[in-house]
Formats: C-alpha cells, structure tokens, sequence
C-alpha cells in the first residue's frame, strides 16, 4: 500500500492483466490518486472494485496499470488482486476497463513482415503474434489455439529471439527450415517436454536479417514482450493483446465461439 509519498515507482509500473467501465471523473480524483496524475499518469477508467476499494486503470509512458485506491482516497493499492478460488481478477479489470486504441497504422507493417503462417490456408480470420521460442505463454496460447484453426483462423507469428542466449538461434532454426510452419509446430508440441526445437548452430545472413527485422518492428508497434497478438476487431479496428489471454478472452480476440482443448496446463487460463 502506498501513500501520497513515495508514489513516483507506481507510475512506471506495469500490471500486465485483464474484464463495465465507469468513465473516470477527470480532475476530481482522491488525493493518492491525484498525486499520481500530478506525476503524468494518465487515468483512462475507474471502476468499483472488490473490497470497497475503486479500481482505476491508467497509462504511464504508453503502459498500461491498474490499481487501487482505498475508501479515504489516501492510499493505493498495486498489484495482482485474487479472489477465493485465486483467480486473477486484475486481469479481468484490465480487460474491462482499459480502452484500447485503434492501432490500425500497425497493420500493413505486419503484413510485410517476416512472419510464419499456421492454421486456416483460406482464412476467416487472421492475426499477427509476436512469438519467442523459449516463451511459455506463447506455448500456451498455441495449444489454446490449435482448435479454432478448423473454425477459419489463421495464426500469423512473426518470430523474435528476445528472453534468452538460445532465443535468437532457435528462432532461426524454425525460420531457416525448409518448412518453418512445420518446425514451429514440432517444436511448439515439444516444447514442454524437452523445450523444443535445437537451436541452429549457424545461422544465415538471410535469417538473422529477418529475425532482426522483426525485432525492430517489435519495438515500432509499441511491444515490449512476447506474446503480443494483434487483431481486428468486429469493426475493423486494430487492436492488440499482450500475454496470455484468459480462455475466454481469447475467443473474443478471434471473433469465433470459445474452444477449450482441455490441456491441463491451460487450468488457470480458464
């Protein structure tokens, strides 16, 4: 919990999380939260939280934070909040209350990229994800995603090499295969067994050109980790997600009715 002193940390912070928005009362905010906008943080929603506390969700330095100011408005809350069953509903507050904007300008640059295609040959639906090989979130959205190519989904993943030593050589081995679709799905089903693919001992000037390339479009649409999926939404508006969605959320994301391959490591995503 923190005061209307020492709040200048929170301002940085990030709670990458997600689920009715009440429009903030611009200007009219209790004293811990106003210390925070004095100090560039920019509220985008508050909302009734659990507790008797309001929740606010907010931008600093184009990340997105949520947290929670108790009932006397002098102090605030950061952090993951959890109810009974432990159930992240942080991440559901974001998800809610966090408008999105439109990030159409991004398209065509991920169109252009070097990007690996998996799922629906004829697509309904297509969206791009930033993917690193030693990512488990990235795992984990792929064994989510595996039903919905049959519904007309069509996965896009623009591969980087960013977490670890071996990301960048086993990125490479997926991108310099003669299949890469193929070596991506080999190394994505074995990625919790033996951590997957083999990284390349050499890699191609080609290759490490591409890989390169989508780093820097990483860093040009405003990611800053893996997965990061970017979509179109019902009316055509690009958006974007970061980390894995809830089950739920991601069935949105899609547009298609919610599939759930029943892995167990997806339990806490339900």
């Amino acid at each position: 919990m923190l005061g209307r002193k020492g709040l200048t940390a929170l301002a940085g912070a990030v709670c990458l999380a997600h689920g009715n928005a009440l429009a903030a009362d611009e200007g009219n905010y209790p004293p811990a939260v106003q210390a925070l906008t004095d100090r560039g943080l920019s509220i985008e929603n508050q909302f009734d939280a659990p507790g008797g506390l309001t929740g606010y969700t907010a931008r600093a330095g184009g990340r997105e934070v949520v947290f929670y100011a108790t009932p006397d408005g002098e102090n605030v809350v950061i952090g993951t909040m959890v109810d009974a069953q432990g159930r992240n509903l942080t991440r559901n507050h974001l998800a809610e209350h966090m408008p999105e904007p439109d990030l159409s300008s991004h398209w065509a640059k991920l169109e252009e990229a070097n990007w690996i295609a998996v799922g629906a040959e004829d697509p309904e639906r297509v969206v791009y994800m930033f993917t690193d090989p030693n990512c488990p979130y990235c795992n984990s959205i792929w064994q989510a995603t595996e039903p919905y190519y049959d519904d007309g989904l069509q996965v896009r993943h623009i591969m980087v090499g960013i977490i670890k030593q071996s990301s960048l050589p086993k990125a490479a081995a997926i991108m310099g295969a003669d299949d890469p679709a193929a070596a991506l799905r080999r190394h994505e089903e074995s990625y919790e067994d033996d951590g997957g693919i083999a990284a390349a001992d050499n890699i191609s000037t080609e290759v490490r050109q591409q890989l390169q390339a989508n780093t820097q479009l990483m860093r040009e649409v405003g990611v800053n980790g893996t997965p990061a999926i970017f979509y179109k939404n019902g009316d055509g508006k690009v958006k974007s997600a970061n980390g894995m969605p809830s089950l739920d959320r991601l069935a949105k994301i899609y547009r298609l009715p919610k599939q759930d391959p029943g892995h167990a490591s997806l339990e806490r995503f339900r």
